[in-house]
């Protein structure tokens, strides 16, 4: 059996969506579905700009229209890390490039965020950046490039650079036929956790990994008139989690083995949807074949998913569909011990369409060798007010989730990822250090609910989070911890004009680890950020961070003031 350490607290065989469900049933109350056909099933056009992808096909359920926030909250990069607003493209413009390069200085009071033994310091940031946009009748697509390089005047032994950069893009081969999609993405992370998602903590570039993903999937589609239709096709996929040549040294466990390794994989998938169109009326079936197998190392070495399924879906009344599935799983990973699962999977639920925009998706069933819930909602609420509720099992491992992530995000016209269900801006776990990183294959439950409001200068949200992460299996060589975190936050930005905008963001969170114990953080931050010059952005920012837990005598506060300009061409 593995070494796994344990963290006290509620039993992890316990669901978490109860709340979350009274929550949205209440919200739900007197809602009367709007429309009245088939249930539906992909469309061919996804969120955004990009037709469906094989992701969205895989999945089973149609994408929401992808509607970015008027204002974003946060950013990609530095706190500028978009360039100033640009002049309107010229009439018939299919190709945007915008280059820009942003310059940070960062004072920090506590650089490694330490309780004792605070060390003060002043860290400059470049940050060259690309922006490109596509939107022609063969190509569609979006990058973001931004890599953060760090020059720290008193810790020059903390100089790095951390590549950061997002971006899809589809291209069609040939019309109504043959497709290529391509994804990548980059983020940085913590090893041990327990900082805030959102925050702009600094913290030792020994505690830091770099997760790299890339997707290339060539398919193929045929629609069938409107009987049926067909899609398969091939993915390579490419992730790549690496941290510092001593950066397991920051999370060796009481018996001197650490929690996470450099890891990579590639991995080869074979997949294949049929969905029926709309002549069946009432009655629509998808079937999916897939298989994926995985050359790499870690709990992936060697390792394989298979799974065949069919689902039905029935049209009850107006706007209500009864689903049923049913199929069969195969799936092996490494680790210890190793981990076999052959069985049945199968689910039946419910999906309510109130809106083209405002949809809720709730099943229950079998899946990665356990029983367990589904739930996904997205709900206008009036022209101005959007709530969205998220609920999710999985079997997977850190590097895993990495790619799986690039089949469940779509990009904005920035290259910010997006949830590609509710088209609300979507956290990569991978860039994400509220949790700590782990080798392990983890059991993972994800709960989110978010409300969100829009006004004309205004944007209000309010967010909340859980996930809990159950090791099953471990990398030879490390140990694994369980891991349950939830946070709470709120975020709202200001337009005072055209050109001034603030922006201000608070986050608590409590988490319980296997390696830190329990703890708490809190954080909060205030931006203001000025157009100088039509290509000239300016912003500063006052930020606040304070972390404790078991491991630790005392709070960690950090403090931080930074002020940047980023410049496009």
């Amino acid at each position: 059996m593995p070494e796994v350490l344990r963290a006290t607290g509620p039993s992890r065989d316990r669901p978490i969506l109860g709340g979350m469900a009274l929550v949205s049933g209440a919200l739900l109350a007197g809602v009367v579905p709007a429309r009245a056909e088939a249930p539906p099933l992909p469309s061919e056009v996804g969120p955004g700009s990009l037709p469906m992808t094989r992701a969205a096909a895989l999945a089973g359920e149609a994408a929401l229209p992808a509607t970015s926030p008027e204002v974003r909250l946060g950013g990609f990069g530095l706190p500028a890390g978009a360039p100033p607003p640009q002049p309107e493209p010229e009439p018939g413009r299919r190709w945007t490039v915008t280059p820009s390069i942003g310059v940070q200085l960062m004072g920090t009071d506590n650089v490694f965020q330490t309780v004792r033994n605070r060390q003060a310091d002043l860290i400059t940031t470049i940050t060259p950046a690309l922006l490109l946009g596509a939107e022609t009748s063969r190509f569609q697509g979006v990058l973001n490039y931004a890599p953060n390089i760090q020059f720290y005047a008193d810790t020059p032994g903390q100089n790095r650079m951390d590549q950061r950069f997002n971006g899809q893009g589809l291209a069609t081969l040939v019309p109504g036929l043959l497709y290529l999609d391509v994804r990548g993405a980059s983020a940085v992370q913590t090893i041990a956790g327990g900082i805030a998602p959102e925050s702009t903590v600094v913290t030792s570039r020994q505690n830091k990994v770099q997760t790299t993903s890339f997707q290339i999937s060539p398919y193929l589609m045929h629609r069938f008139g409107d009987l049926a239709t067909v899609q398969a096709g091939y993915a390579f996929q490419y992730v790549d989690q690496r941290s510092s040549a001593d950066a397991s040294q920051i999370s060796l466990t009481p018996g001197g083995l650490p929690t996470f390794t450099s890891q990579h994989f590639t991995a080869h998938e074979f997949y294949a949807v049929g969905r029926s169109g709309p002549d069946l009326g009432r009655l629509a079936f998808e079937g999916r074949l897939d298989s994926t197998s995985y050359i790499g190392t870690g709990v992936l070495d060697g390792a394989y998913r298979r799974n065949a399924s069919v689902e039905g879906r029935y049209a009850i009344i107006r706007g209500v569909s009864a689903l049923l599935e049913g199929g069969y799983e195969q799936q092996r990973y490494a680790g210890i011990p190793g981990i076999r699962i052959d069985g049945p999977i199968w689910s039946a639920g419910v999906r309510i369409d109130f809106s083209d925009e405002s949809r809720i998706v709730a099943k229950y069933g079998r899946r990665d060798g356990f029983n367990s819930a589904f739930l996904q909602a997205s709900l206008a609420l009036g022209g101005r007010t959007r709530f969205s509720a998220s609920y999710s099992e999985r079997l997977t491992s850190s590097a895993g989730r990495a790619a799986d992530l690039l089949s469940t995000t779509s990009l904005d016209e920035l290259g910010n990822p997006i949830d590609l269900a509710t088209g609300l801006p979507a956290v990569q776990p991978f860039a994400s250090s509220f949790l700590g990183a782990q080798s392990s294959l983890m059991r993972i439950r994800a709960a989110s609910a978010s409300l969100s409001q829009s006004w004309p200068r205004d944007t209000i949200a309010l967010t909340v989070t859980n996930e809990e992460r159950t090791p099953v299996s471990v990398a030879p060589g490390t140990v694994g911890f369980d891991q349950d975190g939830t946070s709470g936050s709120i975020s709202w930005a200001h337009s005072f004009s055209e050109r001034t905008t603030a922006f201000a963001y608070a986050q608590y969170g409590q988490f319980s680890s296997g390696l830190l114990g329990k703890g708490d953080v809190v954080t909060g931050s205030v931006t203001l950020s000025h157009q100088l010059q039509p290509r000239l952005l300016g912003t500063m920012q006052i930020a606040t961070s304070s972390r404790s837990d078991q491991r630790s005598t005392g709070r960690a506060t950090q403090n931080l003031i930074l002020v940047a300009l980023r410049q496009s061409f």
